[in-house]
């Protein structure tokens, strides 16, 4: 059964949670404390969490920050905020989805399920160990991407969007299509596509500014350009 960390400074929610997610096969831990997420990560291990953003003291965005930092672990967003400015902010950060309150909890376990599907789908399905493409190695069913042996640390969406790419050199990918893959949340917002792609770069490329991996294709979208 999958862990999930539930962050909110409403005890009541966080119970509410709780008893929903629980009864639905979940083993929950529930926190009201922003200061006690990265202890409760290391301690509890979760799954995926999911993240008040109108936390007092550090906001729900400042902790998503720190999270990442320290590796990939899946991240909903939960808040009051119905902006775009915010949600744009939360999935450029590298949060895996976002939902507004008021919410069903329907709706948040099928979110939660989509985001734990998708990054459980390579133990899923038979796939090739390794996609090599110079000195750039894939390893999808762990999920991984090294460079000339060091691995690099990517997020989930990073990754699921080098591993499309990858797939298929050579192949352009409307922003749109790429968007359609990374599901619900990020339909309509190219921008943050473009963040992730710019973060990726920089990740991946020796000179990001003369990219040899993830290539523009101006007025169009992206495709995977080195060599396997």
């Amino acid at each position: 059964m999958e862990k999930l960390l539930v962050v909110d400074d409403e005890i009541k929610i966080v119970e509410m949670i709780e008893q929903y997610l629980q009864s639905e096969g979940f083993i929950t831990l529930g926190i009201t404390k922003s200061e006690e997420v990265l202890e409760k990560i290391d301690s509890f291990s979760p799954d995926l969490i999911i993240l008040d953003v109108l936390m007092p003291g550090k906001n729900g965005f400042e902790i998503l920050k720190e999270i990442r930092k320290k590796g990939e672990l899946p991240v909903i967003l939960l808040t009051a905020k119905s902006e775009e400015v915010d949600k744009v902010l939360g999935l450029e950060i590298g949060a895996d989805d976002y939902i507004t309150k008021p919410f069903s909890l329907r709706e948040l376990v099928a979110r939660i399920r989509v985001v734990l599907r998708r990054l459980k789908k390579g133990e899923k399905e038979v796939q090739e160990p390794a996609l090599v493409y110079n000195h750039l190695t894939l390893y999808t069913e762990r999920m991984e991407v090294e460079k000339e042996g060091k691995k690099i640390a990517l997020t989930p969406t990073e990754y699921k969007l080098l591993e499309i790419l990858a797939r298929h050199p050579k192949r352009v990918f409307t922003r749109m299509q790429l968007l359609e893959t990374l599901g619900e949340a990020y339909m309509g917002y190219e921008r943050v596509l473009d963040t992730h792609i710019s973060n990726l770069r920089r990740k991946i490329e020796e000179d990001p500014s003369h990219p040899r991996y993830i290539l523009t294709v101006y007025g169009v979208g992206y495709k995977f350009g080195g060599d396997g």
